[in-house]
């Protein structure tokens, strides 16, 4: 499956979470969304495809949680 059609089929949010958690180290993570990889810099892309496919409030709400998860609150 192509990046484009992971992000169709299952949300823009949902894949850059699975490429998340894939870089994170849950090498199951992006078959789960039916992507495949080889090498790290792929999920980064695939990350980086994701992230660009998603509306700007949920960009919003991921640096939210981001911020609150390093301030500890």
């Amino acid at each position: 499956m192509q990046v484009e059609q992971a992000i169709d089929t299952h949300g823009a949010e949902t894949v850059y979470q699975a490429a998340a958690r894939y870089l994170e180290g849950d090498s199951n993570a992006l078959a789960a969304v039916g992507l495949e990889v080889e090498e790290l810099n792929e999920a980064w892309h695939i990350q980086s495809t994701a992230w660009q496919s998603m509306p700007l409030e949920d960009q919003a709400a991921v640096y939210l949680e981001s911020y609150r998860s390093l301030a500890g609150c």
